[in-house]
């Protein structure tokens, strides 16, 4: 090998190399950094490239037409990323596109604080899942604890009615005990002697009187109110008439006197030994019934609207585990204690075998329904009470507490009819409204039963309200098929076509979560029916059957009744967002696409709260995976239109809580 083929590379041949070396891996980075930045902002991208085309085609069309059609575009209010430069229809939906300033943000509808749509394969991953608003049988726990004590109407308090000293006990310990007139003790009274006495001398004048033929009337009928005063004397310092009856048959005085139990129950206090003197008011004996106890039960503050007077109450005690007392509340007292924020409610109990003792400490609970309830008997002349009272307005009604008079008295289910101008305008038929002469509309005041077919007859469909939509499905079988609009729930048919309102198509829908029939009916099954009757005891009002019987459910013993309980319209506990200002729920107005709305609710009853206000029956919110959809639109507040509603918080600590005060 020469000596020129094994000379090394030169220097600058070296650096030559490195130089292109380091420009194919640097180019290779760069392939890669670019990937990536596109594959990143490409949301970005389209975005602007939307826009461009946007404006580029606006301004072809601002050469050709007016200026006027340059300033607007249309947007379809079902989904607001639908938008297009000239009238027409949502190819989504169907509905007419609403027009708006070009640029401008979409506006939401009252009481909806965002909108978002989710994309199915989002959905599914986080398990998402919808159900409609529906009735159930909601019913308050209140758990507590309280003190048993005497009643106080039970008590009573032996007195020394005179001075004297005591010679005899014939009860002489505490706790023993004592039937009514029984005698308790002995006491000698110098000072009663003379009463006595002067019994037995005007006893001995009015026989003298009568047996003298020739005796005044007048002298006959005062020796009378001589002896009457002197025996009433005598009974109110505690003679019986026993006693008395011995002196006017002996004519003989006595020194003391004895006194008798007034009631019967048992000794809580004895207060005197023997040959103790006491004086006139000396507290001698405490005697207590036991058969019936208060229980002091201490309800806080929170829960003090769940708890009527009447309500039956189950007490429990570690002194007796698995037994079971039963009482009702009896009395609430007038103001709350400041220190546990508690208000004290008696609950007046049998006691049982004389098992509970005064003092125990003892667990209460307390179930309140949350709807109305009642005997059957008792709704039916609760009913009848108001029809009368709605009988005495006079129609149509032109003030507002004439028409709440009337309304309260019709019952559930009865149609009514008022102006849809002047609300205050009520009337039993069809007629014009005496202000403004518009036709007065007709209303339904709910639905308390299952319509017959006659009454289904009655309604139009495509319903238009409310409350005709909730008596429509109430009439259908569990399992049934019918259409609803997603954007109007009142609207529903049992046939495809369009909604009236909105000319969207109607979608299918079906009957789910009714109770079963037969049987116990769940409480917490969903149904379209407001209200349910069965069976059921007092103790259990949730637990309704189709067969009455004995309670078993607690073994109260208890016959079982009639009884007609109201469901309550109830969002499940998952389905809330709590944001520490305001509660929302997701309602689903089309598939994948979820309107934030704002909702009034009650106190939480289990997994569900009732709904007050906000929401009709049959409406469909993400009852499972709100937390996501919630996440979605704040991720991207522009386009849900959540950044405006948060404007409106009242307070900007509240608002940066609302990332982290969800209720799952």
């Amino acid at each position: 090998m020469s000596e020129q083929a094994i000379k090394k590379p030169s220097l600058v041949k070296r650096v030559f190399f490195f130089i292109r070396f380091l420009e194919i891996r640097l180019r290779f980075i760069a392939i890669l950094v670019v990937t990536a930045l596109l594959v990143g902002y490409w949301d970005h991208i389209e975005n602007y490239y939307e826009r461009w085309q946007r404006h580029r085609v606006s301004g072809g069309a601002a050469d050709q037409g007016t200026k006027t059609q340059s300033e607007f575009e249309y947007y379809c209010g079902m989904h607001p990323f639908v938008v297009r430069d000239t009238p027409g229809k949502c190819p989504i939906c169907g509905m007419d596109l609403v027009q708006r300033k070009r640029g401008a943000p979409s506006t939401l509808p009252e009481g909806v604080f965002a909108r978002v749509q989710v994309s199915p394969d989002r959905i599914m991953q986080a398990g998402v899942s919808v159900e409609p608003v529906l009735y159930r049988m909601l019913t308050r726990t209140v758990r507590s604890y309280g003190v048993v004590e005497p009643a106080e109407t039970r008590v009573a308090e032996v007195i020394a009615r005179f001075p004297g000293r005591v010679d005899e006990l014939m009860v002489n310990a505490t706790g023993l005990p004592i039937k009514k007139g029984e005698p308790l003790a002995r006491i000698y009274s110098p000072r009663f002697l003379d009463g006595v006495q002067e019994y037995a001398r005007a006893l001995a004048d009015q026989r003298r009187i009568d047996d003298n033929p020739n005796a005044n009337p007048i002298e006959k009928q005062r020796a009378g109110n001589l002896v009457d005063a002197a025996r009433k004397r005598l009974s109110l310092a505690g003679f019986t008439d026993s006693q008395l009856e011995e002196i006017a048959k002996s004519s003989a005085g006595t020194t003391s006197v004895t006194l008798y139990s007034p009631v019967t129950g048992t000794i809580m206090k004895k207060n005197t030994v023997v040959g103790q003197t006491v004086e006139e008011g000396t507290s001698l004996y405490s005697i207590a019934d036991l058969s019936t106890l208060w229980v002091q039960v201490q309800v806080i503050e929170s829960e003090i609207g769940a708890v009527h007077a009447g309500m039956p109450v189950e007490v429990t005690s570690v002194a007796w585990p698995g037994e079971v007392f039963y009482g009702t509340v009896d009395f609430f007292y007038p103001e709350v204690d400041p220190g546990s924020r508690s208000l004290k409610v008696r609950v007046a109990i049998a006691n049982r075998d004389g098992k509970l003792k005064p003092g125990m400490y003892v667990n209460a609970v307390i179930r309140s329904p949350m709807g109305r309830y009642g005997s059957l008997e008792e709704m039916k002349i609760e009913e009848a009470a108001k029809s009368a009272t709605a009988a005495k307005v006079t129609l149509p009604t032109q003030e507002a507490a004439q028409a709440a008079q009337f309304l309260a008295g019709l019952p559930d289910g009865a149609t009514y009819y008022t102006c849809p101008m002047d609300p205050q305008v009520t009337s039993d038929k069809e007629g014009d409204c005496p202000i403004c002469n518009m036709k007065l509309v007709e209303r339904h005041k709910g639905h308390s039963e299952l319509p017959s077919k006659e009454s289904d007859a009655e309604v139009a469909l495509p319903t238009q309200t409310p409350e005709d939509a909730a008596k429509y499905l109430a009439t259908l079988p569990e399992n049934a098929e019918y259409f609803t609009c997603p954007m109007d729930p009142e609207i529903v048919s049992d046939k495809a076509g369009t909604c009236p309102k909105c000319n969207m198509d109607l979608e299918k829908r079906t009957k789910t979560g009714a109770a079963a029939a037969g049987g116990e009916t769940d409480p917490l099954a969903g149904s379209f029916d407001q209200w349910a009757e069965g069976f059921t005891c007092p103790m259990h009002l949730d637990s309704l059957s189709e067969e009455g019987g004995i309670c078993t459910d607690c073994g109260c013993g208890m016959p079982k009744s009639q009884w007609r309980i109201e469901r309550v319209l109830s969002v499940p506990e998952s389905a809330v967002i709590d944001t520490g200002n305001r509660r929302m729920v997701y309602v689903e107005t089309s598939p994948g696409l979820y309107d934030a709305r704002g909702v009034v609710l009650g106190p939480r009853t289990g997994a569900h709260y009732p709904v007050l206000d906000g929401l009709v029956l049959g409406e469909r919110i993400v009852a499972r995976g709100a937390f996501l959809v919630d996440a979605e639109a704040r991720l991207n507040p522009a386009a849900s239109g959540m950044s405006q509603s948060t404007k409106t918080e009242s307070a900007p600590a509240a608002t940066s809580q609302e990332h982290a005060g969800h209720a799952h």
